[in-house]
């Protein structure tokens, strides 16, 4: 009985369900309207994780309560790549600015996503201090054909998506494509800020976005980020809360502009 209910188990996670699109936030609030909009809701809970099913004009649509930070964006990634099969991820929802040109309310579309938190550092002996200018990027290895490791200092998204995204009408902000970084951090240190934009050349900050694109990248999923600007340490350093709808209501819009 224990092995007929594990086959059961296992069987429920792989099915054979395949959706157009998995969309993901880390939290309710960046999640509203596209339940809102989610018709012949079902509920799907997965140990940790919550995925709502339905459809989205003609289009078949999950979306992913990944929660916050990087353990659960990659659990939730591969939990949901394994169960639905989607064609495609979008990953969306708020994010501080690490480029100052950026203003609350603009989103940005991730021609790329990058790891700020990867670095190696020199040896300094006890006492020396800590030299940050002296610590270079990590990329990340992937084995994608299962012989050869990969180098990934980002991760690309998806170039078709993101044309589209780029073509979406929006009026609260700007509509940009650039390197969406992450880490679980929360930096509002404006040196530090400024250090991360020169070194890893990131635009925006968040706790998921790159994380879930590297498991996408190993499972060959077309990936995109979508992330809105929810503060700035350099000009609006109040975090937003209403930003992650901003934020679901574009994907929204984004969604039905998909053919």
């Amino acid at each position: 009985m224990r092995l007929i209910a594990v086959l059961l188990l296992f069987s429920g996670l792989c099915g054979a369900q395949k959706a157009d699109l998995l969309v993901q936030g880390a939290l309710d609030s960046e999640l509203q309207p596209l339940l809102a909009a989610l018709k012949n809701k079902k509920e799907i809970t997965i140990a940790a994780w919550t995925f709502w099913t339905g459809r989205i004009g003609a289009k078949s649509v999950v979306v992913s309560r990944t929660e916050m930070g990087p353990i659960n964006a990659v659990a939730a990634t591969a939990l949901g790549i394994e169960k639905f099969h989607p064609a495609a991820i979008i990953n969306q929802g708020t994010a501080g600015a690490h480029n100052p040109r950026l203003a609350l309310w603009d989103i940005v579309v991730g021609e790329r996503t990058t790891d700020y938190a990867a670095f190696k550092s020199a040896h300094r002996d006890k006492g020396a201090g800590i030299d940050t200018a002296g610590w270079a990027p990590l990329t990340h290895k992937l084995r994608l054909d299962n012989r050869t490791l990969t180098d990934f200092r980002s991760f690309p998204g998806d170039a078709k998506l993101m044309a589209a995204a780029l073509s979406v009408p929006y009026s609260r902000g700007k509509v940009v494509k650039g390197n969406i970084g992450s880490a679980y951090q929360y930096n509002r240190e404006l040196d530090q800020i400024e250090r991360l934009h020169r070194v890893y050349g990131t635009d925006s900050e968040d706790m998921e976005s790159v994380f879930s694109a590297g498991v996408a990248a190993g499972m060959k999923t077309p990936f995109l980020a979508i992330r809105i600007i929810s503060d700035s340490e350099w000009s609006h350093p109040t975090f937003e809360k209403v930003a992650g709808e901003y934020c679901a209501a574009f994907v929204l819009d984004f969604i039905r502009a998909l053919p």
